[in-house]
């Protein structure tokens, strides 16, 4: 029959055009041959595994914040933002091909890449804020002040302003959106420009990386030295919350820091007008601690959070102060 005829005249023409864009898309990577075909599907499949997890981890914690008591807590609130992000950046339909959603590969990769850099620093920002607010409530129980609620709106004003300024120059020209080491997402090209642009680029990744981790440490410091110095009821009350806070920075420091000590690296050796190659195991390691975040996160908030792990178990808040809307 015709339609049979048909579908046997198509379907080896769309293998054939998935094989020649594959093929396409490995000679535009900068570093296809740092996998080879078995390396690249390692690498994969313990993608697909860490991200499942900590997408199914995630999805527990931010269901004991949003469906309890605790979505009142402002504090609680604003740590929800930070899980939710975590959770929808790990689930299976934020992760397709990019090559799937545009049939041009530079014009799939700038989109792809401008979304995964937005979402990726948007991510890290709202931990940053996360560290903030900690201070910014110590700060204002110690010099007796009334907490300020649209702060909370604030916070996230910010973390999608700096999310937009690190990821729109590639859209002006300023840098690019290139293959990423897997060679299956688009990031910030690592390979820097031939231009004044790089000094640009250069501080777009100190910027999103060390001046976050910067705020990070100093903001909780300040929060627990605080704490250690004020020993008022409203204090005591804050004290659990932050030591959650910090251990989960912690935690994610610790995930982040490979994959991004790795992206420094080859950056700062583009600017000396070198080459740094890493190894393939190097990356894959990277990638799955990188992956991995999310999980541990839940785990630890799990084990340390008196008001998460009172939800989980008791079905009740803890005793803290609620302030609700």
């Amino acid at each position: 029959m015709w339609w049979i005829r048909k579908q046997s005249v198509n379907k080896p023409d769309e293998v054939d055009r998935c094989i020649y864009e594959n093929k396409h898309k490995m000679e535009l990577c900068a570093w296809s041959e740092i996998f080879t075909d078995e390396d690249r599907g390692i690498l994969r499949d313990g993608l697909i595994f860490t991200e499942t997890t900590s997408a199914l981890f995630s999805v527990c914690l931010n269901l004991s914040i949003l469906l309890t008591n605790l979505k009142y807590d402002l504090s609680y609130r604003n740590l929800a933002f930070f899980t939710i992000i975590t959770c929808l950046r790990r689930l299976p339909f934020a992760k397709l091909a990019y090559s799937e959603s545009s049939p041009d590969i530079n014009d799939s990769c700038t989109f792809n890449g401008f979304w995964n850099t937005f979402l990726s620093v948007y991510e890290v920002e709202c931990l940053t804020h996360v560290c903030i607010e900690r201070y910014v409530v110590a700060k204002y129980i110690n010099n007796e002040w009334p907490l300020i609620r649209w702060h909370y709106t604030m916070y996230q004003g910010l973390c999608v302003l700096f999310a937009l300024l690190y990821s729109v120059p590639p859209l002006f020209g300023i840098g690019s959106y290139e293959l990423d080491f897997t060679c299956d997402s688009c990031v910030f090209d690592m390979v820097l420009p031939n231009s004044w642009h790089k000094y640009i680029v250069v501080s777009i990744y100190l910027l999103r990386s060390f001046k976050s981790a910067f705020f990070m440490i100093v903001m909780l410091y300040w929060a627990r030295k605080l704490g250690l110095i004020n020993k008022t009821k409203k204090m005591i009350e804050q004290a659990p919350f932050t030591k959650s806070v910090l251990i989960i920075t912690i935690v994610n420091l610790l995930c982040w820091c490979p994959i991004t000590m790795i992206r420094g690296f080859v950056v700062f050796y583009s600017f000396l007008g070198s080459e740094f190659i890493p190894s393939a195991w190097v990356i894959q390691w990277a990638f799955w601690i990188n992956s991995i975040a999310p999980a541990a996160t839940s785990l630890s908030l799990f084990m340390i959070d008196e008001g998460i792990r009172q939800t989980v178990i008791q079905y009740k808040m803890a005793p803290r102060e609620k302030k609700k809307i």
